[in-house]
Parts: structure tokens; sequence; C-alpha cells
């Protein structure tokens, strides 16, 4: 009995080690080739980044991220509005029956073994007044760091959704650097996504300053031509009563989309560092193929310059998936996951 229970000890004790070693070995492989820890992503936008209490069109069921894993991609990007839930309490502290829901779904989809990307989405206030609310903006940070220190490796951190208005690359700068300091106290290693200002557009990367982190992924938002990709959608203001504009993959279009990648790539190259395409998309209301068209070849470019990138979104106004008749737009996803 007592050589068996050894024997059992020592088995396991084999395995943890092994274990350990694979862990060690793959990290640093990872950080050693600047590889991405993931590839292919899907937002689930218009859910956790609507304002408190006014609900969107999307509510979030675990369902969704069996879907997301089912069809091929590998990670998740989930906005949420974290400044609604603390901005008016003392210290900021965030509202903890909110903070449940959100472990929970991250939870479920770390269960499924995709990579969870938690994005600080629609932090209005620090755009307007980004003095005022600078402090908001740490704090929170120090309480998601400190709430998900033990998380997997798997969960990464995206610092704040498309900096703009007053929100300028110099003071953003400052505010990224510092909240990069702050999230290194208690998570040394986890991947950190951080946007530049400007609406986290390619051609504000340059303005971009980053501190010397191994873990760090830049990320860069296309809807271009935004008079295709944003027509009829009455959330995009100017673009309202724009209909049938179209999109045909014709050459001078496809040259377009890579000339503006590889504008994103010689940085990245120069500066060394990953890059996450974390939003693309066309609305509902550009031509069915063309809307495929143009999804297929902006993935695949992103693909083709080593990005990962990210689908905006799941089941909205940009939807891959109608939640009403429980089924993907099976174009639009061959457009994502198949070659």
């Amino acid at each position: 009995m007592a050589k068996r229970k050894y024997k059992l000890i020592k088995d396991m004790a084999i395995v943890l080690i092994i274990s350990i070693i694979y862990l060690l070995i793959k990290n640093y492989y990872i950080e050693s080739k600047n590889l991405l820890p993931f590839h292919k992503c899907m937002n689930i936008g218009n859910a956790l980044d609507a304002p408190k209490n006014i609900p969107w069109d999307v509510d979030i069921k675990n369902e969704y991220f069996d879907l997301i894993k089912e069809a091929g991609f590998d990670s998740v990007r989930i906005p949420v509005r974290f400044s609604d839930y603390a901005k008016n309490q003392p210290e900021y502290v965030l509202e903890e029956d909110f903070m449940k829901r959100v472990d929970g779904y991250i939870d479920y989809a770390l269960s499924k073994d995709l990579v969870v990307i938690l994005d600080f989405h629609h932090f209005v206030e620090i755009m307007d007044k980004p003095e005022q609310y600078k402090q908001c903006f740490l704090r929170i940070w120090e309480q998601l760091s400190q709430r998900y220190e033990n998380h997997s490796d798997k969960l990464i951190f995206e610092l704040l959704n498309e900096p703009t208005k007053n929100l300028k690359p110099e003071i953003w700068n400052e505010y990224l650097n510092e909240a990069i300091k702050v999230i290194r106290k208690t998570n040394k290693n986890r991947f950190i996504i951080v946007g530049s200002a400007e609406f986290s557009s390619l051609d504000s990367l340059k303005y971009l300053t980053l501190p010397k982190d191994k873990k760090l992924i830049a990320t860069f938002h296309f809807y271009e031509p935004n008079k295709f990709t944003f027509q009829g959608n009455i959330y995009h203001q100017g673009f309202e009563q724009l209909k049938n504009v179209s999109w045909k993959n014709t050459d001078s279009e496809v040259r377009y989309i890579k000339e503006r990648f590889s504008i994103v790539k010689r940085w990245a190259d120069k500066n060394n560092i990953r890059i996450f395409l974390g939003e693309f998309g066309a609305n509902q209301n550009a031509p069915k193929e063309d809307r495929v068209l143009w999804t297929k070849q902006v993935r695949k470019t992103a693909e083709e310059m080593g990005f990962a990138w990210g689908y905006w979104e799941f089941c909205s106004q940009f939807g891959a998936y109608d939640d009403k008749t429980a089924s993907w737009n099976k174009m639009l996803l061959n457009s994502l996951v198949n070659k």
C-alpha cells in the first residue's frame, strides 16, 4: 500500500515538473520569437460596454462563447464600460455585483480554452476631461490587476478603447505608461494591449511612446473606406443616408488595404512589437457579397502581415451571428475562419 502511494506521488510530481517545464519553454518561445498568444478573435460588443442601467441590444450568454469556440476562433474581446461602475463611487471602487458578472463571463470563456481580452471601453468622460478622470482610470486598473492577479495568462488586459478628443497623444502616453506600471505591480507577465490616440487609427501609432516591456501588444482599428463600412448606420454621423456603396475587391481596392497595413507593419518592425487589429467590420447595410469580400480581404491582409485580428462584432449591427435565428451568417463566417 505504501509503495503504491509513493509511486502515485512520484508520478504526480513528474507530471507537475513536466507541465512547469512546458509552460516555461512555451513562454520563452513566444517571447523570443515575438509571437502572439492568439490569432482569430471575436468581439462581443454592445453588451457590457453599454451605459449603466441602459441596456443595448446584446445580452451576453455563456453559449456565445461555445459558438465562437466551435466556429474556429481562439479568442474573444469583451468590451466593458468599467467607468460607469466606479466613477461615482467612493475611491472609485468598482461595484461588486457588476464585477461578479464580468468574472463569470471571463471564467467561462477561459474554461473553453479561449484567450480573453478584457477591454476598458467607452470611458467617454476621460476623453473630455482627462485630468479630472485620470485617477479614476488608474484606480480601476489597480483593482482589475489585483482582482485577476492569479488568473490564467490567457487573460489579457486592454488599457483603453480608442482614446480620442482631449485625450491627446502626449497626455495618453503619460497615462498609459502609468497604467502599465500599476498593472506590473501585481501582473508581471500578463500581456497588455495598448492602442494609440485618435481613435486607435493606424496613422496615430507613430505617436505612441511605450515602455520597454516584452509583453506589450499594440492595437489599431480599421474601417476603411468608412463610407462602405458605416453606410446606413444611424450611430455613425454623416453616413446614415448612404446606401448601396460597393466594394468589389478590385486591384486598386486591395492595393489600398495592403498599403495601409504596410504602414503598421513597418512601424511594428521598427519598434519590435506585436500587432493586434482589434476591430474591423462592415455593418449589415453594406451589400452582402461586398461585405464578405471586404471582410475576407482585410482578414487575409492582416494575416499576411503577421497581425492577430478581432472582428467587430458578434451579433449586433456588424454581427456575424444572428441571435434571433440562432444562426451564423455562413458566408461572413467563412470569410473569417476559412482560407
